[in-house]
């Protein structure tokens, strides 16, 4: 056999060991229409995250594009937030930076052609940081008080913040340049509205919406037996007051933070009730919380005296014809107290001072009377007591 012969021999062995491997081709894929550089891996434009993206694969000369269906990736890894449609449109907003290699694959479905794939690699770089505004509510505020509100941002750029929609509560305004709202509330209300800010050297803005709801001061008044915040009251008698509270929103909610009631009375809801038992004189502080955790507080003094009675034990005895004087007294009470004769005559002659409380005259007959006198002090309360007044005749005179 000649040279010749046997080097053909050896050419058409080496043609016929040839096997087609479907999808084992270098690829069909055209990258420089594609805007990538390089085969194996063909390198693609960069995307950042946080930022659109978009990519089409193409086929050399468009062939078949009318059955091509792109699958990606058929292995390896895509950038997260990426996706591609069968047309080969890559699309999505990247989430997560890297360089990402990976196959990508042609198919020919009915058109009697073996697939193709190619290896791409897309690089995703860091974007910058979302811009995102806070705080996610405002606290309540309240008219003739300061009040501050400082606007918070997830990036530190410098920013320009405004109020793009509804209003800020009047007496308040925005920093452009800090975010921070603040002023003294002068009306009343339920305030809605949407803070804007822009990163001034870039695109970069968002908004946040708020609310800040606005009261009138919380206060409080307390209403009679308190006199200039001091109260009269007496053992054993019923006592009744009430601390009225204004502004403010909500439920209210009432405390004694600081001394104490006297011992039989309690604080309800504002209301100050019971019966005292034990004399004294009681300061306390009764505080009052709303809804939206205002206080107020009101200083107040009750003091509580001995049950009324007449202390005086026995009137002294006079003469027909005498000057007579004589006064009864109390014990306790709230003064000012009042008198009568309640039950029985006065001698004839003696007169008693209803104001004063005192027997005074000259006595014209004898004789041994019984008298109940009656006191009334300023709450009311009355307290009796019998006495018998003796008086004795005139001495004779002597021839």
């Amino acid at each position: 056999m000649g040279l010749k012969r046997l080097s053909l021999l050896v050419v058409l062995a080496a043609a016929l060991s040839i096997v087609f491997v479907p999808g084992a081709s270098a690829g069909n894929f055209d990258e420089g229409r594609m805007g990538c550089t390089g085969e194996s891996p063909g390198v693609c434009p960069a995307g950042t995250t946080g930022q659109p993206y978009s990519l089409r694969f193409l086929l050399m000369g468009d062939e078949d594009l009318g059955c091509a269906v792109f699958k990606v990736p058929s292995s390896g890894n895509f950038p997260p937030g990426l996706t591609v449609d069968p047309a080969g449109v890559t699309h999505g907003i990247p989430t997560q930076a890297g360089t990402y290699d990976f196959y990508a694959t042609v198919d020919y479905p009915g058109c009697g052609k073996p697939a193709s794939d190619d290896t791409f690699r897309i690089q995703i770089n860091p974007g910058l940081p979302k811009l995102t505004l806070g705080p996610e509510s405002a606290a309540p505020a309240t008219t003739g008080t300061p009040y501050s509100l400082q606007m918070t941002a997830s990036v530190s750029d410098a920013k320009t913040w405004s109020i793009s929609s509804g209003a800020l509560p009047p007496g308040l305004a925005i920093d452009a340049s800090t975010g921070l709202i603040s002023g003294t509330p002068t009306t009343a209300g339920d305030y809605t509205f949407q803070v804007f800010a822009k990163v001034n050297g870039d695109a970069r803005a968002d908004t946040k919406s708020l609310g800040i709801a606005v009261r009138n001061p919380l206060t409080l008044l307390a209403s009679e037996p308190f006199v200039s915040d001091r109260a009269q009251g007496e053992v054993s008698v019923p006592f009744d007051a009430k601390i009225e509270a204004t502004g403010g929103f909500g439920t209210y909610t009432w405390s004694v933070p600081t001394g104490a009631l006297p011992p039989g009375l309690e604080l309800v809801d504002g209301a100050i009730t019971g019966t005292p038992t034990t004399a004294g004189s009681y300061a306390f502080v009764a505080s009052v919380t709303d809804a939206e955790s205002r206080t107020a507080s009101f200083t107040g003094r009750i003091l509580v005296a001995e049950r009324l009675s007449i202390s005086t034990l026995v009137l002294r005895p006079g003469k027909v014809g005498r000057l007579y004087a004589a006064k009864l007294k109390t014990l306790g009470g709230v003064k000012p107290a009042s008198w009568r004769v309640f039950r029985g005559p006065l001698p004839r002659g003696v007169r008693f001072d209803r104001v004063l409380g005192t027997l005074s005259g000259t006595p014209k007959k004898a004789g041994r009377y019984r008298v109940t006198f009656e006191a009334t002090d300023a709450l009311g309360v009355i307290s009796k007591k019998t006495f018998s007044i003796v008086i004795a005749p005139s001495p004779k005179r002597r021839p």
